[in-house]
């Protein structure tokens, strides 16, 4: 059985104990720090399903990650009632549990790469062809996870660079952790679905021994607010990406209340108002599915699949059936609309381009370890690399990675930019 006062430990990451942090708690404090950083600030410019939308209502990056952490917070509180006698002990108090959460929803996209999804597979793709010719290369250098560059920026690569990244609390780093698994694990689907690199082994470890108290990451249960921050993101993405379809003329209003009318218990109102209301049903049923199988998710077995909305048709049948349709009607028309493909197919060329330039000059400066001695095309793709240039002292799998680094955390006007650039087309930022 996990310790629920271990779970949310305030102490941060690579501390031995929590600070004194008056005016502002631990996990607020962690809250802060993400807004502030760099990473978190580009998602405003990086897809989240609608690439480059030219109607500003519909959703980036960062307006899905807030829409996110709102849903979160009030399914943290009200999850965290439901349990509260279990809580009561461990001296955790709701709103605690929904500040945790939130600060996980907060960071649950930050390693996303530029053209979300598409982005992902274009760099797994370009890195297995780049690494298959690369003689003694990382084992896992050929694959790529917005979860795992997520944990890698947060306690590495960002703020503090190498020095324990953004130091968040323990709690926070381990709700995060949706897949606690690395890529070459057999629970790894294809070199996707994972949240740790090689290169951030040694942290995630540390993360599972101070959580949970045991020496074998692989081990590793889930945990509790991680169930929380994936439904939080599974009901704030299928609502309003729908809502966006709408707004983008794929999907007509009508058939919106139609679809999402049994879930908000109305098919009259406004889209706004409706998914608004879906989102207060939804909250409600996760919390209660959550509450449900408390115990088995703090039994401390290790997590092997599924998430809290597996159970909504069995919880809410009518609710459940929407829901179900509503992620139907993205699949089938809003996710393959020719917009988004036609675009994707793009961001191929664009990240392939980019990560190609980039790994080349990598591998060129870890065989020389001084810039100087580099040519002068090797020289000028570092510049590229912005907060992420290499260091002479560096391991190579650490050089080697801020190539990915480089190229995963281009906005994506930035990487169109320098793919156009680097086909000597002249494109304005």
């Amino acid at each position: 059985m996990l310790d629920l006062a271990r779970l949310f430990s305030r102490v941060r990451f690579g501390e031995a104990a929590p600070r004194d942090e008056p005016h502002r708690d631990a996990f607020q404090r962690d809250q802060d720090r993400i807004t502030f950083a760099r990473p978190f600030r580009r998602l405003q410019a990086k897809t989240q399903v609608h690439p480059l939308p030219h109607d500003s209502h519909v959703r980036n990056r960062l307006v899905h990650t807030l829409e996110v952490a709102s849903v979160g917070r009030s399914l943290g509180v009200k999850a965290a009632g439901l349990i509260e006698d279990r809580l009561r002990g461990a001296e955790v108090s709701p709103q605690e549990v929904g500040a945790v959460v939130r600060s996980a929803c907060l960071i649950h996209d930050i390693g996303n790469p530029t053209f979300g999804h598409a982005g992902e597979e274009a760099l797994a793709a370009k890195l297995a062809a780049l690494s298959a010719d690369l003689p003694d290369a990382p084992s896992d250098l050929a694959f790529f996870d917005g979860n795992a560059q997520g944990f890698r920026i947060v306690t590495k690569i960002d703020m503090h660079r190498m020095r324990r990244g953004f130091r968040l609390t323990y709690a926070t780093l381990g709700a995060m952790l949706k897949y606690p698994w690395g890529a070459r694990d057999a629970r790894s689907r294809g070199g996707t679905k994972f949240c740790v690199f090689e290169t951030e082994a040694e942290a995630f470890a540390d993360v599972v021994r101070h959580l949970y108290g045991i020496d074998d990451p692989a081990a590793a249960p889930r945990h509790p607010a991680t169930w929380l921050v994936e439904a939080a993101d599974d009901i704030a993405y299928t609502l309003a990406d729908l809502e966006d379809a709408v707004d983008l003329g794929i999907v007509p209003a009508g058939e919106f209340a139609e679809i999402v009318g049994p879930i908000a218990g109305r098919r009259t109102g406004e889209v706004a108002s409706l998914r608004g209301s879906a989102i207060g049903v939804l909250i409600d049923a996760a919390a209660a599915i959550f509450a449900e199988r408390f115990a088995a998710i703090v039994s401390g077995a290790p997590y092997g699949g599924g998430g809290l909305l597996d159970d909504l048709a069995a919880h809410a049948p009518a609710v459940g059936e929407a829901f179900a349709e509503a992620q139907r009607v993205n699949r089938s028309r809003v996710y393959v609309h020719d917009r988004k493909v036609g675009f994707e197919l793009a961001a191929d060329e664009i990240i392939g381009t980019v990560l190609e330039l980039a790994f080349a000059a990598a591998v060129a400066f870890d065989a020389a370890r001084d810039a100087e001695r580099l040519s002068r095309r090797h020289r000028q793709a570092l510049t590229i690399f912005g907060d992420y240039r290499p260091e002479p002292d560096w391991p190579r799998h650490e050089i080697l990675r801020a190539a990915v680094d480089a190229v995963a955390g281009m906005t994506d006007p930035y990487a169109t930019f320098v793919a156009a650039r680097l086909r000597g087309i002249e494109r304005p930022l």
